[in-house]
């Protein structure tokens, strides 16, 4: 076809909703203000409109932003920033879709139950694990995971028939374990994902310990059965190990993410080893001496004088002679 009858013609659909790389920011921005409006619509008539109307509106601004998501080109392996919010706008506005579908179909909301909270995290997990696949987006496997372990946690609860702090606690440890081992087998292929999975498990333990803290702050007076006075050391152990191993991950990769999660997790667990600990009295036993003995036998082994190295081998050997000038 002639080179002119290629620029006469008129842009396709595609070609319309395709963003230009150069003007990747400016559709992002685009994009993150359209997200915002569907959420102040949602909350602000969420009983003056009926569902179905929440979902038409949803659902056409979800489709506008998931088609520019999927067109955008990729330049390089990674998506570029642009590309990111596009794909974090789009599952963003997926929720405001899938609640509303919830809702038209008879849900009385998304969270409402634990069977509903099962399917709706479900489908947001698959959907995010698809552009992580699909677009090597380091950002949605850190969404993925995360919608991954509510649908779990979800389930449990659903199963069970009750909400339970203990049981959550414990699929929390497992989903740790099932993030860090996904995590290694990540590293070496591709460092983004699995920081984002190692940044999901900070998060699971981040959950552990401030809902030990929360109980420790508003129940550990009231005189209910949740009322704790104190945390059990394994617990405590858990959660000083996972400030530790996030901040000393975030130091050998050179990754922000996880030291900011460690730093959290060491801060919860300081809550919860003195709160209890407090109200019988406090004392400089248990975790204050295992903490000053680690930590000097640290600074004991990184601060002793050093011998100096034995002299090479050909410390007194002659100098070579020089190089012929050629």
């Amino acid at each position: 076809m002639p080179r002119t009858e290629v620029r006469g013609m008129a842009p396709s659909a595609a070609d319309l909703l395709r963003p230009k790389p150069f003007r990747g920011d400016v559709v992002a921005a685009g994009v993150v203000v359209l997200a915002t409006l569907v959420y102040v619509v949602a909350v602000r008539f969420d009983d003056a409109w009926g569902a179905g109307a929440h979902l038409a509106y949803a659902a056409v601004a979800w489709a506008f932003v998931t088609a520019m998501a999927v067109l955008a080109p990729m330049e390089r392996d990674e998506p570029r920033a642009y590309q990111s919010v596009l794909y974090v706008s789009s599952f963003a506005l997926l929720m405001v879709v899938l609640a509303e579908l919830g809702r038209v179909l008879g849900a009385d909301g998304a969270l409402s139950s634990a069977g509903n909270g099962t399917w709706f995290f479900a489908a947001l997990a698959a959907y995010a694990l698809a552009f992580a696949v699909r677009r090597n987006s380091a950002v949605c496997t850190l969404l993925g995971a995360l919608s991954g372990g509510a649908a779990v946690l979800a389930a449990v609860s659903w199963i069970g028939d009750a909400p339970h702090f203990a049981t959550d606690r414990w699929v929390l440890v497992g989903l740790m374990v099932v993030y860090g081992l996904a995590a290694i087998g990540q590293r070496d292929r591709r460092l983004r994902h699995g920081v984002a999975l190692i940044d999901a498990a900070g998060l699971a333990a981040l959950v552990i310990g401030w809902s030990f803290a929360a109980n420790e702050f508003f129940f550990a007076d009231d005189g209910t059965e949740q009322a704790i006075t104190g945390v059990a050391w394994g617990w405590e152990l858990l959660i000083l190990a996972a400030g530790f191993g996030l901040i000393a991950y975030s130091s050998v990769d050179r990754q922000p993410g996880p030291a900011y999660l460690g730093v959290g997790n060491l801060v919860a667990f300081a809550v919860i080893t003195a709160v209890g600990v407090t109200r019988q009295g406090a004392t400089l036993l248990g975790w204050p001496v295992a903490l000053a003995v680690a930590s000097a036998a640290l600074l004991a082994i990184g601060l002793r004088p050093t011998t100096p190295a034995p002299p090479a081998p050909d410390v007194d050997a002659p100098e070579p002679p020089p190089l012929p000038l050629r």
